[in-house]
């Protein structure tokens, strides 16, 4: 009777959890559809700077929110559906990481975009280490300063192409890698003190 309620119960969490990642794969479909479509109602439009900002940082952190729920659910694993699911996203952020630098180019930097590049496919523990030291870095400055920092992970080796055109253009080859505002990046060790001097002196003594 155990064995049985067991086979039961596997069953039913593999059956919802099948479920689950299929409707994250829908949402991630529509997520695409409506950042293209946002861009593109910006752009033709001529929407100003403060709604086009509030849009995007809108988006960008509910992009974020799911993204960091989908790792919680992938865990170790590497399951061939998330693994659409992660392509999906980096595609996504990848849109996400284009239209910030394009707003903050026409609007002003009274904003900054902080790009953290990272490996999804990587068994190498010192690598891993410094990943997950420089994901809870960017996440603490983002959480330190909500409203100023656009935060958009993106993994390099989820085999999508215009990521690795994006990253071939930014000549990234060392990973992790923080990139702020497409003008520095950051592959040693630092502090969040150190990395919002970076983000914000630096760039508060460039517009000077």
């Amino acid at each position: 009777i155990i064995f049985s309620l067991g086979l039961i119960l596997g069953f039913f969490l593999e059956s919802r959890q099948s479920n689950n990642i299929y409707s994250r794969l829908v949402d991630s479909e529509l997520n695409i559809l409506d950042e293209q479509l946002r861009q593109r109602i910006i752009s033709d439009n001529n929407v100003s700077c403060s709604i086009a900002k509030g849009s995007l940082f809108s988006f960008a952190d509910k992009i974020y929110s799911e993204a960091s729920l989908l790792e919680e659910i992938d865990g170790t694993g590497r399951l061939d559906d998330l693994t659409i699911l992660h392509r999906r996203y980096d595609l996504l952020r990848t849109l996400v990481f284009m239209e910030a630098n394009s707003l903050k180019k026409r609007c002003g930097g009274d904003f900054h975009v902080v790009t953290y590049f990272y490996l999804y496919n990587n068994e190498d523990i010192d690598v891993k280490s410094r990943q997950n030291y420089f994901s809870r870095l960017v996440f603490d400055l983002k959480s330190d300063n909500s409203e100023k920092i656009v935060l958009i992970p993106i993994a390099v080796d989820t085999n999508v192409k215009s990521v690795e055109v994006l990253v071939d253009s930014l000549d990234m080859n060392v990973y992790p890698a923080i990139l702020i505002d497409d003008r520095e990046r950051i592959t040693d060790l630092i502090t969040l003190d150190e990395l919002s001097d970076l983000v914000f002196n630096n760039s508060d003594k460039l517009t000077d």
